[in-house]
């Protein structure tokens, strides 16, 4: 008669089978992992190692006011999935650490920027709210670049570009609709210009503060030099959208038109090793410092000119 240690409990050389099967499966785990991170990912790494020494002028849209400006961060952010994100990209991220920083900078400003649209530019103080749209494009924008697993920051910066899009679409769409019935708005005055440029300056110098030691010093560079790579086309976005409201501050070619000309200055730096030995990382620390000096300068001149 068959007992119930017979139907149920295994026996010694099930288990051993078992345990046979599960080390096999562990241990190829193992060595795909070690391969992956070397020699697969040092290979796949160079492919995604070119950092940027220049901006290119963004496009501009003649036909809507505002469409300059939210697309040179929509423009932006699609830049960075067009080059491929290695923010989450587990093995080759260590070897290119320079170009991670790089996007990590861009995405701290693009972040500010969305930000700004959300709450300043594109907020419509007649009906009381930010377009939901944008809502849900800092939420994506916002999310946790750094997790491994569980998440694709790919996918959360396709959703935020096509939340700008639909932000886009609903702007034209209510071009010629009353104040207090549109969905979708933007203003262009200088009040809402200065809040940017304060939040902006506001993120530069929180970076330029941060310590690094020899070790890190490649990345402090790196990541100041994304941080200004976003600041010039958002920029120039502005410069096409609020050049008139800038004018009649007198702050145009006095204050914004040299700004502009200091950060594209500074990102035209191109070392083959940063080294603090040859003052790469304080000169460009410096150099954004007076950058934030300056959207300071802008940003009271707004408000009081």
């Amino acid at each position: 008669m068959e007992t119930f240690k017979d139907k149920f409990i295994a026996s010694v050389e099930d288990w051993k089978s078992f345990f046979k099967v599960l080390f096999n499966i562990v241990l190829v785990a193992l060595v795909s992992i070690a391969f992956w991170f070397f020699p697969l990912s040092l290979l796949v790494a160079p492919f995604y190692s070119i950092t940027s020494d220049e901006v290119k002028n963004i496009t501009q849209y003649k036909k809507l006011s505002g469409k300059t400006t939210v697309y040179s961060v929509r423009n932006g952010i699609n830049d960075l999935l067009d080059e491929g994100l290695v923010t989450n990209f587990t093995g080759v991220n260590l070897y290119i650490d320079n170009k991670y920083y790089e996007q990590v900078g861009q995405i701290e400003m693009y972040r500010i920027a969305v930000n700004t649209l959300e709450n300043n530019l594109a907020r419509n103080r007649g009906t009381g709210g930010a377009n939901k749209y944008l809502v849900k494009a800092r939420s994506n924008i916002y999310a946790d670049y750094t997790l491994p697993i569980f998440t694709s920051y790919t996918t959360r910066l396709k959703q935020t570009v096509s939340n700008i899009d639909s932000y886009v679409m609903q702007l034209q769409k209510d071009k010629n609709v009353g104040m207090n019935k549109k969905e979708a708005v933007f203003i262009i005055n200088s009040d809402n210009l200065a809040e940017v440029l304060d939040k902006l300056k506001q993120q530069l110098q929180t970076n330029t503060m941060v310590k690094s030691s020899f070790f890190t010093d490649d990345d402090k560079f790196y990541q100041l030099k994304g941080n200004l790579i976003a600041v010039s086309k958002f920029l120039q976005g502005i410069d096409y959208d609020f050049k008139d409201k800038m004018k009649d501050k007198s702050s145009y070619v006095e204050n914004f038109v040299p700004l502009l000309e200091l950060v594209n200055e500074a990102i035209s730096q191109n070392h083959i090793v940063i080294l603090e030995t040859f003052g790469h990382v304080s000169k460009l620390e410096k150099q954004a410092n007076i950058i934030a000096q300056k959207l300071g300068e802008l940003r009271d001149k707004l408000r009081n000119g």
